[in-house]
């Protein structure tokens, strides 16, 4: 859509931008929370646990105060899905149900594409061209059958986008030759092998064809599970990361999960796509899966956004209880509450639905929620044989180290007390020894803290940083160019003062094109104002317009905000003048010291009135 850019009608726009709420565009990817006047999360731009994300409904902004990104809808569009601004304009008239014009609509469906989304394209019609050839062709016939037998109807498939790439090493290259997509952009895609002598082969051959979406619900890639059993190849192959697919950041499903996520503030972490997809027809629709992989802290940190809490439900087998425990480590420093959730028998989630239905799924996911600590103690106690005396007391060694690190007295007697059964042994002598390993852990945990700050001490070279304070003067600037925007009769008041501006010469140039902004037609607000600003100037303004003021603020407030900034500006002329004293006498210069002499002398007097 480049090259629609400065074509879209000035009047669409601002229609767009009225009819949006800021808020309903940013929670579908932040999870926002109310606090005071303004609503606050986690930022999607950077990793973070305590949230600096700030949405202003009444201005229709967002700011982050840690890594100063800022503005309105649009630009919160561009930033986080990495598009241009007359593409954002047309994603948010989608969201917002706004029928393009006529003339626009017509430029966006021939428009050229970027890169990114030329690929993202070529996914979106290979993803199709999989589907079709499972669902209606006679060699995709083997493939539907086997789905079939996994108790996937026609309906599912849809759902979830299923097709298959047959055995063949040049149906896929083919397809999109007739289709006259360049060689270069086959490359880029990651849907070819190229052989010793440059020749392309289809990557992805006799498999069961999984979409990737990323959070928007753009099919970025494949997973292919393998449909008859070889010994050279793996079961799952996935697309290799491309410059639309890193799987680190990817979650399965998430797109299409994350209202329900949102709404339930849960989320359901599943091992395989199967696992997701039966989870979705037994009614679970918030289930989610990691890319074949350990879980990631960018995938962890992209749920964390939309849920509240996170509850696992990995196979049950010994493979799938060591991903749990793996997850968990991962999790502990994340704002979740965490459960777990083991099925009987070693199932994983397919088998169990097959085997006793949705509800009773459902059922297991609702009432047999295990705390990470309860889980740990039952992974435990499944590694020893307890009718051997040794292995008993290695047990509740094992167990008591879990237990340490708990802080809650009410939490340690719980698990104590199903160590005590578990174990058969006294509970008042386990208490005891849980006490000398409490004080070990903590005298351990104090010694580490020590060495922690004496290695800095003896390594760190560098000075500290030093958080940025405003003085006197800034505030008062910052503060009066907020209510000048917000204000028409305040903003005429500094007009008038032929004497008047701001010292910060950015903020005098933002004061300068708001004067500007309002020469414009249509309606003047702080959102319309940032798209008339460049991307550099328009954080600054977003600072501005979130710093936080008191709730009334007389007229006296404000002629101190005028008065600090002019005494600002004379201090500057000020120190100007004796430099400029100081100069003319070196050079013995004496019209010109005379002149600067007089100059320091009025200025004085201005300061002392």
């Amino acid at each position: 859509m480049i090259t629609i850019a400065g074509r879209i009608p000035e009047a669409f726009i601002e229609e767009v931008r009225q009819k949006t709420n800021i808020v309903d565009v940013v929670s579908q990817y932040v999870q926002l929370k109310k606090q005071g006047k303004n609503l606050f999360g986690l930022c999607p731009f950077h990793e973070e646990k305590t949230p600096s994300f700030s949405v202003t409904e009444d201005k229709q902004i967002f700011n982050c105060f840690s890594c100063h990104r800022g503005g309105n809808v649009f630009k919160f569009i561009m930033d986080i899905e990495d598009i241009s601004f007359p593409e954002a304009v047309l994603k948010v008239a989608d969201f917002s149900d706004i029928s393009l014009p006529q003339d626009l609509a017509t430029q966006k469906a021939t428009a050229d594409q970027s890169q990114a989304q030329q690929l993202r394209q070529l996914y979106q019609d290979v993803q199709v061209l999989y589907m079709h050839i499972l669902l209606k062709t006679k060699i995709g016939e083997p493939a539907l059958d086997y789905l079939q037998n996994r108790q996937l109807d026609e309906q599912a498939i849809n759902e979830f986008g299923l097709g298959f790439a047959p055995d063949q090493s040049d149906l896929l290259l083919n397809f999109l030759k007739t289709r006259h997509v360049s060689r270069e952009l086959m490359v880029r895609s990651g849907l070819f092998a190229q052989r010793q002598d440059g020749q392309l082969i289809d990557r992805f051959r006799n498999r069961v064809m999984f979409p990737i979406w990323d959070q928007s619900g753009r099919v970025i890639a494949f997973s292919g599970r393998l449909l008859t059993k070889s010994d050279n190849e793996p079961k799952y192959l996935n697309s290799p990361e491309t410059e639309i697919f890193q799987k680190r950041d990817v979650l399965y499903h998430f797109a299409q999960a994350k209202r329900e996520i949102r709404q339930t503030k849960t989320a359901y972490l599943f091992e395989g796509f199967m696992d997701v997809i039966s989870a979705y027809r037994a009614g679970v629709t918030n289930g989610i899966a990691s890319m074949g992989t350990s879980l990631t802290s960018d995938q962890l940190y992209l749920l964390s956004r939309a849920a509240q809490r996170l509850i696992i439900c990995y196979d049950g087998d010994e493979p799938g209880q060591n991903a749990i425990a793996d997850a968990l480590k991962l999790v502990k420093e994340r704002p979740f509450e965490i459960g777990v959730v083991m099925l009987p028998d070693g199932q994983d989630p397919d088998e169990y639905i097959k085997a006793h239905g949705a509800e009773a799924f459902q059922q297991q996911l609702e009432g047999h929620v295990l705390t990470p600590v309860a889980f740990e103690l039952q992974r435990l106690a499944g590694q020893y044989n307890f009718s051997v005396d040794n292995e008993r007391l290695a047990y509740v060694q094992s167990a008591l180290q879990t237990l340490v690190t708990i802080e809650s007295t009410v939490e340690q007697d719980l698990y104590l007390r199903q160590v005590a059964d578990q174990a058969n042994v006294d509970l008042t002598a386990l208490k005891t020894e849980f006490t000398n390993a409490v004080r070990q852990y903590q005298r351990k945990e104090r010694a580490k803290k020590r060495q922690t700050r004496l290695t800095t001490q003896q390594t760190s070279s560098a000075p500290p940083i030093l958080n940025v304070v405003l003085n006197r003067t800034e505030i008062s600037e910052r503060r009066l160019l907020n209510l000048a925007i917000g204000d028409p009769t305040l903003c005429q008041q500094l007009l008038d003062q032929a004497d008047f501006a701001f010292n910060n010469p950015q903020l005098q140039t933002l004061f300068e094109n708001w004067q500007q902004y309002l020469q414009t037609d249509g309606q003047h607000d702080v959102a319309g104002f940032a798209d008339f600003l460049t991307p550099d100037q328009q954080p600054l303004l977003m600072e501005v317009e979130m710093m936080p003021l008191p709730d009334e603020i007389s007229d006296a407030e404000i002629n101190d905000y005028i008065h600090n900034i002019q005494t600002a500006h004379l201090d500057q002329r000020l120190k100007n003048a004796q430099q400029q004293v100081k100069r003319a006498a070196e050079q013995g210069d004496g019209d010109a010291e005379m002149k600067w002499l007089n100059e320091l002398l009025q200025l004085k007097r201005q300061l002392s009135q």
